[in-house]
Formats: C-alpha cells, sequence, structure tokens
C-alpha cells in the first residue's frame, strides 16, 4: 500500500463514522481567524481550524462536507473541508464578503458585499462568479427561501431588503423595513420572512407571497440595549429566536401572535444564533465574551457556556 494515502483513507473513514455521530457546531471567530468546532451532544469543543481574514458569515454545504466562510479582509468566501478540517480553497467574492447562503441544492452560493452595494453569485462546482447584482446600500443579510426561489438580502443605510429572483438573477422588489436591518430567516414553509433592524429595535414580517411588510414587533427591555442582529425560526416554525447583540438577550418571538413571549440572559454581544434540526438546542455565538451560549429551548434556560476564539460571529449546525 502507499502509506501516502493511509492518512487521506483514515481521514475519510472518519468522517463517514462521523456522520452517524453527534452533529457538530462550527463557530466563526472573527478575531481571531479560526474556527471552533463543538460536538453538540457533548457540548465540548473538539478542534479549532485556522482560516483566512475576519471570518464571518458561515454556512454548510446539504451533504456538510464542505463549510463555507464570508472572509471579508480576503474578499473572498474560504472553503474548508470537514473531513480534514482544512481551508482548501478561497474563492473570489467581490469586495468585503459580509455573509451569503447556500441553495437548497448546495449548487449556489449568494453572499452580500458589503463595501460594492452588490451580490454575488457563486457556482460552488467551479468557483466562478456567475453574477453581479445591485442592492440596496451597505448589503449585509442573506437568506435563501426554502424552495431556492428567491433570496433576501438585507441593506443597512437604505432599510431595506432586495429580493432577488434566483432563476432571472436580478431584483425583482425592494421591500422597506426597519432601520439598518441585519439578518433574515424564512419560515420553514417559505409563506413569511423576518428581519431584524439594528437601529430601529424591531423585527419585520414579511408575506413572501406578495413581499410586502405585514407586521413589525418590537423587541424592548427595560434597562437593556436592544439591537437585533441574528435570527432563526424553529423547524416547526412556531418559534423565531432572535439575537439582540449589546442587550445580551435572546429574545422568543412566538409566530402565531407575532409577540415576544420571552428573553433569555445570555453572553456578551450576541451575534450569531444556530439551531439543531430537532430544535431542542439553540447555540448563540457571544462577541464579546468570547463564548457560546447553549438554550435548552424547551425550558429556555441556558445549559451550558462553551469558551470559543477571539469575537465569535457566525454558528453553522451540521443536519
Amino acid at each position: 500500500m502507499n502509506y501516502l494515502i493511509v492518512p487521506i483513507i483514515l481521514a475519510y473513514l472518519t468522517f463517514f463514522t462521523d456522520l452517524t455521530a453527534n452533529p457538530l457546531a462550527y463557530v466563526s471567530n472573527e478575531r481571531s481567524n479560526s474556527v471552533t468546532v463543538i460536538d453538540t451532544k457533548t457540548d465540548k469543543v473538539v478542534d479549532t481550524i485556522a482560516v483566512g481574514n475576519r471570518p464571518r458569515g458561515i454556512g454548510l454545504s446539504p451533504d456538510g462536507r464542505i463549510l463555507y466562510l464570508a472572509l471579508g479582509r480576503d474578499n473572498a468566501i474560504g472553503v474548508v473541508d470537514t473531513v480534514t478540517r482544512k481551508q482548501i480553497d478561497a474563492i473570489s467574492a467581490g469586495s468585503d464578503p459580509e455573509a451569503f447562503s447556500v441553495s437548497p441544492d448546495g449548487n449556489r452560493l449568494y453572499v452580500s458585499n458589503e463595501d460594492a452595494n452588490t451580490a454575488s453569485v457563486i457556482d460552488t462546482q467551479t468557483h466562478q462568479i456567475i453574477a453581479v447584482i445591485p442592492v440596496g446600500i451597505e448589503p449585509e443579510g442573506v437568506a435563501v427561501s426554502p424552495n431556492g426561489m428567491t433570496v433576501y438580502v438585507t441593506a443597512e443605510t437604505t432599510h431595506t431588503v432586495s429580493v432577488i429572483d434566483t432563476i432571472a438573477l436580478k431584483v425583482i422588489s425592494t421591500i422597506l423595513v426597519g432601520s439598518r436591518p441585519r439578518a433574515a430567516a424564512f419560515t420553514p414553509d417559505g409563506k413569511q420572512a423576518y428581519i431584524t433592524s439594528e437601529i430601529g429595535s424591531v423585527v419585520s414580517v414579511i408575506d413572501t407571497k406578495t413581499n410586502k411588510v405585514i407586521d413589525s414587533i418590537k423587541i424592548e427591555k427595560k434597562d437593556k440595549q436592544i439591537k437585533p442582529m441574528g435570527v432563526i425560526v424553529s423547524p416547526d416554525g412556531k418559534h423565531v429566536y432572535v439575537a439582540t447583540g449589546r442587550g445580551n438577550l435572546v429574545a422568543i418571538i412566538d409566530t402565531s401572535t407575532n409577540t415576544v413571549i420571552s428573553y433569555i440572559p445570555v453572553g456578551m454581544r450576541v451575534w450569531g444564533v444556530a439551531l439543531t434540526t430537532d430544535g431542542k438546542k439553540l447555540y448563540t455565538a457571544n462577541g464579546i465574551s468570547n463564548d457560546v451560549s447553549v438554550i435548552n429551548t424547551e425550558t429556555e434556560k441556558v445549559v451550558a457556556t462553551i469558551s470559543t476564539g477571539k469575537g465569535p460571529w457566525g454558528i453553522a449546525i451540521e443536519k
């Protein structure tokens, strides 16, 4: 046997074993240029991956074999092999990529380019940009609808959401939302989207059929500096979890009434949020306390706090 290929074979055997093991959570650390890898059953750190400069946005391919990272200072999307846990490529993505979303079939990345006021569309097979689409000023959050037909891109300065048709690859609607929108999340059925607005301290609810705002939810708590940032919808569509930035809380919205039903204290400057596929655990990236809070969504209590690298920003969890 060629002993040079033995480590590769062992790595892939480990990967396929891990497919039946506990899902892993990946946390981007923007100030230490690394990714913290967490076992979601034990809530222990199992590895740290060195990556490019200022990783923020983070996401996985549908099969979990590739981890993508928005590397702002490299003007690229980093590509990490989750088998070897090494960065294997950096895809040119346009000026200052902030965030992105992976299409449901895994064939495309939709990337916000904050400095260029555009969204780049990347073919994940060829690693080439196939379209550059003008959007609002200072684009930030990106979300692909569950059916893959539309992409929502938030824009901080114009306080808008650009709606991109993924077939025509052009903006088909522009929606005015709260002041300085940050992130977007669709309900599992794709009928509604929730948009966080940092300065407005609101979450806008959009009817995706009409691309109109149908509700605006105020996120506020006495003596707290509420700055809505990351957002995610539970797998059953019943709850929306909102990171509040320097409010150091997660707000929980009941989607049947579109009202805030509770707040959960977490770490300092909570930003990115992610759920396990069963919806039983919520993970929050806390950028100033350099840790991740793990919330039991049934008890609405923090059950673990995990140290990460410096400046944890986003989280992606295997399915």
